[in-house]
Order: structure tokens, then sequence, then C-alpha cells
């Protein structure tokens, strides 16, 4: 029978201690826009339910 591999040597994504500077960077921006994006969604989200108490 085959040796069980699973989650040994995989290729997978790196543990964030090994991130590039250009990497954290990349990854710091997505969230960012992320973030910024939630905040519009909350805004526009608060603005209808104004619109409904009136």
């Amino acid at each position: 029978m085959a040796t069980e591999r699973r989650g040994k040597d995989s290729a997978g994504r790196k543990p964030a201690g090994e991130l590039s500077v250009e990497e954290e960077l990349k990854r710091a921006q997505a969230k960012i826009k992320l973030l910024e994006a939630q905040v519009d969604l909350l805004k526009k989200v608060e603005a209808l339910e104004r619109q409904k108490k009136r």
C-alpha cells in the first residue's frame, strides 16, 4: 500500500513569514481595496435603511 503523503512536501502557499516585501505589499494593497469596498457597501446599506425610515 502507498505511503500517506497528504500535506507533506506540498507546494501550497508559503507561510506568512516567508513572503517577499513585494508580496507583502501586494497583499496589503489587496486588503485595503477589499476594506474600502466593504466601507462603501456599508454606506450604501445605511443610506437605504435611512430611506426606508422616512
